[in-house]
């Protein structure tokens, strides 16, 4: 077994440990978007960083069929997180943005995103943390997706901010 195959195993069950860690905290009841569906989470996201969208360009923000997104904007339109809005130029053209429950829902998730960081980090030295985000920023960076993956993640790429302004 090669090293960076043993160092691939390492990680995944590092990231594993991980995830069972947050799944365990998603349950607690100060989870913000508990109720939320993992679908309906990326579509909030991709809202927060676009802004007012049509539907045909975020269906293809998210990376997924028109049908698919309509489905999702319904769900999240009953639950009061999303509007539906008529484009005043096109009555045909259909947009979509978070409506103010869905932004408050937006900066408890921030809020909590942050706490989380915060509780990652804490446990390294100033000079770990430094080393930490510099590597986190080169895999951000440089990672390639899985060719199965690609499809999808591409487009949700395009709006993943090159920075994380959106979370200071």
């Amino acid at each position: 077994m090669s090293n960076i195959e043993r160092q691939s195993g390492q990680l995944l069950g590092y990231l594993d440990a991980l995830f069972r860690r947050l799944v365990v905290s998603r349950q607690a009841a100060e989870d913000p978007m508990r109720g939320c569906s993992r679908e309906e989470i990326r579509a909030l996201m991709v809202l927060r960083t676009s802004g007012r969208s049509i539907m045909t360009d975020f269906a293809a923000e998210l990376g997924v069929p028109l049908s698919t997104a309509t489905h999702t904007i319904d769900r999240l339109v009953h639950k009061g997180l999303v509007m539906r809005l008529r484009s005043e130029r096109d009555r045909r053209v259909v947009q979509v943005e978070m409506s103010r429950q869905g932004s408050a829902l937006q900066t408890a998730l921030r809020a909590h995103h942050q706490a989380m960081a915060r509780s990652w980090l804490a446990p390294l030295s100033p000079a770990e943390r430094e080393t930490f985000l510099e590597l986190m920023a080169k895999i951000a960076e440089r990672a390639k997706p899985d060719a199965s993956l690609a499809s999808g993640a591409a487009a949700l790429a395009r709006r993943v901010p090159p920075d994380t302004e959106a979370y200071r």
